[in-house]
């Protein structure tokens, strides 16, 4: 079974107004304030709308056949005060039942390749998801967000316009975006995402350095996954980004260190080094993904290291 996850701040502060403005429409003071709290942030706005949608959604669901008329009861004797105690935890349970619609899964799709498969998931919205080899995804769309949480690999995403919005969940950061590319690598020690157009908002929560992060079209970052903090940030051509799809992957001032964890997505062994040295080594270029091991073949010709293979099919880097 799957958990509902605990509405945020937010969530729960939409959801007050929403409750609030329908009890008392009239209320001048309570409207002013409500636009107030609309005002303080674009994200409180998106929550409030996408909660009076679901609403919406929820009221035009078929309801059940009436029962059948019976004969009406005798009048009861009014009890208003005890209705009036009751109607806060109507309120509440009213509440609670929308959070959890709004969440219940309308689509799923998930993904797990292997080192030498790829594959594209074409979702009703028209957002286009495209796994790399080695890579794990799943999708899961409802009525209140698409949310896409990567386990591992690489994903580049084409997203569609839609009134929900698209949460992107890798190595504990979040990222939100609304019809744009881009391009997300999880691999065991970083979190590197590029955006190829439009905007995505990179949320890296219980990061050491700052949280969030703004990325338009050619802009890239590299965080460590472990405390989260900025390793790098760089400005390059948005043509390079999500580049894996044609067979190449263009690195810039990257460690070998990073590009055998990138490798591995694309090898059934691991690639190994045998000093410190070895992992720190940089390189610049461009790497033809059709043949990683040609790859790795010419390494030596390249930087100050061997390269010695195992008979189980790893490959152990040395400096010299």
């Amino acid at each position: 079974m799957t958990r509902s996850r605990p509405l945020s701040p937010i969530e729960e502060a939409a959801s007050a107004w929403f409750m609030r403005r329908r009890e008392r429409a009239s209320d001048a003071d309570a409207e002013q304030a409500f636009q107030a709290w609309l005002a303080e942030s674009p994200r409180h706005r998106q929550e409030y709308e996408r909660l009076a949608q679901v609403w919406e959604d929820m009221a035009s669901l078929p309801r059940p056949a009436a029962a059948p008329a019976r004969a009406p009861a005798p009048p009861r004797p009014a009890r208003r005060p005890a209705l009036l105690r009751w109607s806060g935890a109507l309120a509440a349970l009213v509440l609670i039942a929308g959070a959890a619609y709004q969440y219940l899964p309308v689509s799923y799709e998930s993904v797990a390749n292997a080192s030498t498969q790829t594959r594209s998931l074409d979702m009703p919205d028209g957002t286009r998801v495209h796994a790399n080899v080695g890579t794990r995804v799943s999708v899961r769309y409802t009525l209140a967000e698409r949310r896409i949480d990567i386990d591992g690999g690489e994903v580049y995403i084409d997203a569609a316009s839609d009134r929900r919005p698209l949460v992107v969940s890798a190595g504990g950061a979040e990222l939100r975006d609304i019809g744009t590319e881009f391009n997300v690598l999880l691999l065991p020690d970083t979190l590197q995402v590029g955006v190829r157009s439009g905007q995505v908002m990179l949320d890296a929560s219980g990061a050491d350095g700052p949280k969030e992060h703004t990325l338009r079209a050619g802009d890239t970052v590299l965080l460590a996954r472990a405390g989260g903090h900025l390793l790098g940030r760089q400005q390059v051509a948005p043509g390079e980004i999500g580049a894996w799809q044609d067979g190449v992957a263009v690195v810039h001032d990257a460690t070998l260190q990073q590009l055998a964890g990138y490798l591995a997505l694309y090898r059934d062994a691991p690639v190994r080094f045998a000093d410190e040295r070895a992992r720190g080594l940089r390189l610049s270029g461009t790497l033809d993904l059709r043949h990683p091991e040609a790859f790795l073949d010419t390494l030596p010709g390249l930087l100050p290291v061997t390269l010695n293979r195992r008979p189980d099919g790893s490959a152990v880097i040395a400096s010299r």
